[in-house]
């Protein structure tokens, strides 16, 4: 009995001894990485960190370039005083070419009413310049009235439609008014659209001490109140 007990004493040493080594072997700390794979690691880091700015200066930079304020150009049209954004007249920032002595024009989108879009949106053309008694609106029925046949139609928007007599000087046009007298809306558009118009019809009102004459598609004229009210706001806010 007690040589067997001297026998198995060895055998339970030794695998307390494995047990305790592989317990160390667990603890240990994995050894530092290579040179070459510390490297690699901290240029990876810095690729990182350097799109990261990158990209962080890109989007400053744009926001800034959004947040750019208009360049504004003052203009009179008559005793009226006005401060007209560069980007309303749909010229370059740096084209001169659009000062005008004593009128102003625009270019608006429709119906944002805001700078122009590019080709394929439709726009509004607008002319400012001071009165003339030829466009107050009595003299401007009166004197289309002369010329008109009797015949009358309706039209989407609560407008009614004559034409003008053949041989007289709008002839080939349309008239658009308003009912019951036309003095909120007066327009004409030719029958036959040039291919390269696309702003074919025309209306001359007065606003603010300034007669307005506006092209426009003849696409939008059933929302002739939309667009003059929308005119008329657009224009109060360039007044000073």
């Amino acid at each position: 009995m007690t040589a067997s007990l001297s026998h198995h004493r060895p055998a339970h040493q030794a695998a307390q001894i494995a047990s305790m080594v592989r317990m160390r072997l667990q603890q240990r700390v994995p050894p530092p990485l290579p040179r070459a794979d510390t490297a690699l690691l901290k240029a990876a880091l810095a690729i990182m960190i350097a799109g990261a700015l990158a990209t962080g200066i890109a989007l400053f930079l744009t926001h800034r370039r959004d947040e750019q304020p208009s360049i504004l150009q003052p203009a009179r049209v008559g005793n009226v005083a006005l401060i007209i954004p560069k980007e309303l007249t749909g010229v370059d920032a740096d084209d001169d070419s659009s000062r005008l002595v004593g009128m102003v024009r625009l270019r608006l989108d429709w119906p944002t009413l805001g700078p122009a879009a590019p080709q394929g949106r439709k726009r509004l053309l607008v002319t400012l310049s001071p009165p003339d008694k030829v466009n107050e609106p009595a003299r401007q029925l009166a004197t289309y009235a002369r010329f008109l046949t009797p015949t009358v139609w309706s039209n989407p928007g609560g407008l009614v439609v004559r034409a003008f007599r053949k041989g007289s000087p709008f002839e080939g046009d349309e008239f658009y008014v308003s009912v019951p007298d036309g003095r909120g809306f007066a327009a004409r558009c030719p029958v036959e659209t040039a291919a390269n118009l696309d702003e074919p019809c025309r209306i001359t009102f007065q606003h603010r001490g300034m007669d307005v004459n506006v092209r426009f598609p003849r696409t939008i004229i059933a929302n002739w109140a939309e667009m003059l009210g929308g005119l008329r706001h657009t224009i109060d806010q360039l007044i000073r």
